[in-house]
């Protein structure tokens, strides 16, 4: 319905926008005006909606895709999971019935920088050694070259002959890869994205960065929805790091994937979601959560039911049922599933972390009880609807027509506007042209009242978080210099090492240790609440929010509207500027979420800059104590430089906010004036283009 309302309303346009190039010589730049904001409505769309998907190794992520995708053979088995760091992305292939992938590789000047640190990870022995480091390490050198790799020079390992079956990583280009089948698709793509002990190297995952995957024959729950996987690990490469929080900030909702028997107690599942919660709330725009527990099948009825003291009859079942083996294990699997989400449900209470940083009212968190085997089986025992693959697909399915129906909804009623418009350049003579100067002048006074009083709003909001940030900043001068130097003091030789290549945030397989965010933490903890006040993520406006104060700025009043309601002419006008405003509160939104991640993201980031120098000092130190080395230099650094730094910080946020906050207010006030101006000082007419019947009809399309 809706791509067949978009459809007619393009045909409308289509039409109009033709006969527009027919007069453009006798009316040059109003008409240009016009059909430049009629290409406008074929670009403007919202972008798609990310589902980031977090979840340990083993998991069953890969099983769980697939099931969704309706593919068996798509993603190898242990795709999904921690063992590498590759971001693997999914979306629809809509252009063809092809399968393919978008390989982006990390560029040779990161991985030759990487590959020194590595060999010394491989060089650390007795107490500096760190194992998971270690075995990282090797895993990288021997995947790429094999088994002997480790023995080799950095020189040797650098050598662009290493990489011939891999012509794109040199050359810093995208590897595209298509195939028919889903199964070809997967041979081709193992080994950019799993580790395969059995063919060390053969496997070029340690210089991949993302892997995006098209699929087919999955438009309308996918056409508009991206799946990323975030692997829960990271490692020494910057670049890999960078692309993680960056995607992790894009995510509109996120699904923590574990196992059904671990899952109500699964630490590392909510500790993932926990340690990068900022990226997620006030540095990102993710407004839900759903946890999905997997392998639901996997359960012994005998074992269940005398852990869980239950008896046939609590099923009403009996032996003497042919269908009794079935009918038993299908009750335990839901009794189960019924027992899980009471306890997931209950374990989420519990995360305080989330729930300071969120509005957690009753539709954040939704609990999903899956069984890709029972789902993708050719005799399963339950039924499509019991395995819950289908409830995961209509969630997707939900975003995929919300995206829809606000596309649907911006091309229509811009389409209006510009009708209005036309149908408003009907008239200039004498006596019009008077009426729409006055018309102008109540508007442009308006404008300038309305924009005053949002003004004076975007000062109370940069007077509140500057006092905030300047309590935080003393305090961080404090309580944030001795928690960092706490994790520089508890860190571990290769694990501060990696700290420092990294530019002080490392996601270790033991969680995420973050130096900035230790240094950062009190500043933070004095501006989160009021931060997700002015700027909430997506759908929870709050009244505090410079959104709010946006969505009630209106110069287009109902007054002003019934005043010219028999004005043929000059009531086109005004409906073609109402739509105009609501096209630019629109349009702001979306700029206002992504401007409000850079303004909090900030504060870090100047205490990342600010440390850069010495965490490069640090990192190369090398040889007998190193390490006490490497920890005098980070605490005297961070010593000698806390004021500074931090009074920093706080100024270049405030710079920031500063910016995004004359930027609203003029964005209103630039794009408001051109509408008026064309409108009401043209004096063109269109007599020529009767468009009554064109725009009857997109007011029926648009209230389908």
């Amino acid at each position: 319905m809706y791509d067949v309302n978009v459809s007619k309303a393009k045909e409308i346009m289509t039409s109009v926008d033709q006969q527009l190039l027919d007069q453009l010589s006798n009316l040059g730049k109003f008409i240009e005006y016009i059909r430049e904001n009629i290409s406008k409505l074929n670009t403007g769309t919202a972008k798609k909606t990310t589902v980031g998907v977090f979840g340990r190794t083993g998991a069953g992520k890969s099983s769980l895709i697939n099931a969704i995708l309706g593919e068996k053979d798509l993603l190898p088995s242990g795709t999904l999971c921690a063992c590498t760091s590759v971001i693997i992305q999914i979306e629809a292939n809509t252009t063809d019935s092809n399968y393919t992938a978008e390989i982006e590789f990390i560029s040779k000047e990161e991985w030759d920088a990487e590959l020194e640190t590595l060999l010394n990870v491989l060089s650390e022995d007795g107490e500096e050694k760190d194992g998971a480091l270690f075995n990282t390490a090797n895993e990288k050198i021997t995947a790429l070259y094999g088994e002997d790799g480790v023995f080799l020079s950095v020189e040797d390992l650098k050598k662009d002959e290493h990489f011939t079956n891999i012509p794109e990583f040199l050359k810093s280009k995208i590897k595209k890869i298509v195939c028919e089948k889903a199964s070809d698709l997967s041979d081709e793509i193992g080994c950019y994205i799993q580790h395969d002990d059995s063919r060390p190297g053969e496997s070029y995952w340690p210089v991949v960065k993302t892997v995006t995957i098209k699929v087919p024959n999955c438009k309308d729950f996918l056409e508009h929805v991206v799946l990323v996987d975030l692997p829960g690990t990271g490692d020494y490469n910057k670049s890999r790091d960078q692309m993680w929080r960056m995607k992790l900030r894009d995510c509109s909702t996120v699904w923590i994937v574990s196992e059904i028997n671990r899952a109500a107690a699964d630490r590392d599942a909510w500790e993932i979601v926990s340690s990068s919660i900022t990226d997620m709330a006030q540095g990102g725009e993710c407004s839900s959560l759903s946890f999905i527990c997997t392998k639901t099948d996997d359960l012994n009825p005998q074992k269940y039911m005398k852990a869980s003291k239950l008896k046939d009859d609590d099923f009403h079942i009996t032996p003497e049922d042919p269908q009794y083996g079935n009918k038993k294990k299908i009750a335990c699997i839901m009794h189960r599933n019924g027992k899980a989400k009471e306890k997931v449900k209950k374990q989420f209470l519990q995360q305080d972390t989330i729930k300071k940083h969120f509005d957690c009212d009753d539709n954040f968190l939704s609990v999903f009880t899956v069984s890709s085997e029972e789902f993708t089986k050719e005799d399963p025992i339950l039924n499509q609807e019991q395995t819950e693959i289908p409830a995961l697909k209509d969630l997707l399915r939900k975003y995929n027509i919300n995206h829809i129906n606000e596309t649907t909804h911006h091309y229509i009623s811009g389409a209006l506007g510009i009708l209005s418009l036309i149908q408003g350049s009907k008239e200039s003579d004498a006596k019009m042209m008077v009426e729409r100067s006055k018309l102008y002048a109540t508007l442009e006074r308006d404008l300038h009242q309305a924009l005053g009083h949002l003004h004076e709003y975007c000062h109370e909001i940069k007077s509140s978080l500057q006092a905030l940030l300047a309590k935080g900043a003393s305090e961080s001068e404090e309580k944030g210099v001795e928690t960092a130097k706490e994790v520089i003091m508890s860190s571990r030789h290769q694990t501060l090492t990696a700290l420092c290549k990294n530019d002080g945030f490392f996601r270790a397989k033991k969680g995420v240790i973050d130096l900035n965010s230790s240094l950062a933490r009190p500043m933070f903890q004095h501006i989160n609440s009021e931060f997700s006040e002015f700027f909430p993520v997506q759908g929870k406006v709050t009244e505090k929010s410079l959104q709010a104060k946006i969505d009630q700025f209106t110069i287009i009043t109902e007054d002003l509207l019934t005043k010219y309601e028999n004005s043929p002419v000059l009531s086109h006008v005004l409906k073609f500027l109402k739509i105009e405003e609501m096209k630019l509160k629109k349009v702001l939104q979306q700029e206002i979420v992504e401007k409000k991640k850079k303004i909090y993201t900030s504060l870090y980031e100047s205490i990342q800059k600010n440390m850069q120098p010495c965490y490069k000092d640090a990192a190369a130190i090398k040889g007998r104590g190193s390490m006490n080395k490497k920890k005098d230099m980070l605490r005297d650094h961070i010593e000698s430089s806390k004021s500074e730094m931090f009074q920093e910080a706080k100024r270049n946020m405030v710079a920031l906010l500063d910016r995004t906050l004359e930027f609203t207010v003029e964005k209103i006030r630039t794009g408001l004036m051109e509408s008026i101006d064309v409108s009401l000082l043209n004096e063109n007419t269109l007599p020529f283009m009767d468009i009554r019947k064109d725009i009857e009809l997109l007011k029926m399309l648009s209230q389908e």
